[in-house]
């Protein structure tokens, strides 16, 4: 399965909460962003699914930054407006 198949899986299973088919979809997206040399850093000190965990909890806070690809990405991806108050709103 590819990443894209498995973001649209993710993205069609309704058993899974929002704040976990977001999380879930923004690790696929991490997992094609850290092939890219932007993200070089990054993946050698966490996974995917952590980067995703941390900010995921820091977007409930108020303490993450939405601007970067994978927000984006996930947020186009969910049907989600990239707004701060969209993204906490779908996540609580």
């Amino acid at each position: 399965m590819t990443n894209q198949e498995a973001r649209q899986a993710i993205a069609a299973d309704t058993s899974l909460t929002n704040r976990q088919r977001f999380e879930l979809t923004l690790t696929e997206h991490y997992r094609d962003l850290f092939e890219t040399p932007e993200f070089a850093m990054v993946a050698k000190r966490m996974s995917p699914a952590a980067l995703a965990e941390k900010m995921t909890d820091g977007l409930i806070a108020g303490s993450a930054d939405k601007g970067g690809d994978g927000v984006k990405r996930t947020c186009r991806d969910l049907g989600i407006a990239h707004t701060y108050t969209a993204i906490r709103a779908y996540l609580t």
